[in-house]
């Protein structure tokens, strides 16, 4: 071949060569936009602070393409995990995906609101800490009341009353079942041994209907506020009468 048909026969072929490259490249890129992957996006409009709950989610197919970079993706239910029970930050419109930066994990920063049911307000309420130390977020309690009331017989006496049956509890101190891992769950013990340090008391934080929530503020200076703990089985609402010393020595 002679040497000035060489020259351009060579350059011909790295043309297409890299033509080829090109061509491969785009197909491949073309080809990974088409495969479809798995995101979680919520059924219905999602509230800002609200809590997301599994049952908000479904699974939706869409072309990678037109997956969000930091969207959560589906790939076994155990990715459910990774978004229940967290706080929306902002806004999340319904069949919209759920990007990383719009939820934040359930914790004291996120606040109290979040957890605190429609139609509820969350009522605060100082115990003693080796009280507190056992009950947990969800519990049910029962709030008993004693207090100093006229008799009949015109002598004062400390009378108890149950006050509140089967009472929510959204936290206790801190703890609002977040669900922390062994290392943010020592950080938070050593906060609160730090603070016990200061006070024997603790939060109790409690769901209460507005009634409720106004007879507690107005029962709490006349008295002495306890709680019990409930089984979780057992939600029923009993006839319970005042206990008195009479009544304890008959």
């Amino acid at each position: 071949m002679k040497k000035g048909i060489l020259l351009p026969f060579v350059l011909a072929v790295a043309a297409a060569l890299v033509y080829g490259m090109i061509v491969n490249n785009a197909q491949k890129k073309l080809n990974t936009s088409k495969a479809l992957k798995t995101v979680l996006v919520p059924t219905r409009d999602i509230k800002e602070r609200e809590v997301i709950k599994r049952d908000y989610l479904k699974r939706v197919q869409m072309p990678a393409a037109y997956v969000q970079k930091d969207a959560f993706i589906y790939t076994t239910d155990a990715d459910f995990a990774k978004i229940d029970n967290a706080i929306a930050r902002v806004q999340i419109p319904k069949g919209n995906q759920i990007s990383k930066y719009a939820v934040t994990s359930l914790s004291p920063e996120a606040g109290l609101s979040s957890k605190i049911p429609v139609q509820m307000r969350g009522f605060i309420i100082t115990v003693d800490s080796n009280v507190a130390s056992m009950i947990k977020p969800d519990d049910n309690v029962d709030v008993l009341l004693t207090f100093e009331a006229m008799m009949k017989s015109g002598a004062r006496q400390k009378v108890t009353v149950t006050l509140l049956q089967n009472i929510k509890v959204l936290g206790v101190g801190s703890n609002l079942g977040q669900g922390l891992d062994a290392k943010a769950m020592a950080a938070m013990r050593n906060a609160e041994e730090d603070a016990a340090a200061y006070t024997d008391q603790s939060a109790l934080s409690l769901a209460l209907s507005p009634k409720d929530a106004q007879y507690l503020a107005l029962a709490k200076d006349e008295g002495t506020l306890s709680v019990i703990l409930r089984s979780h089985g057992d939600v029923a609402q009993y006839v319970m009468e005042i206990a008195t010393f009479e009544k304890l020595f008959q």
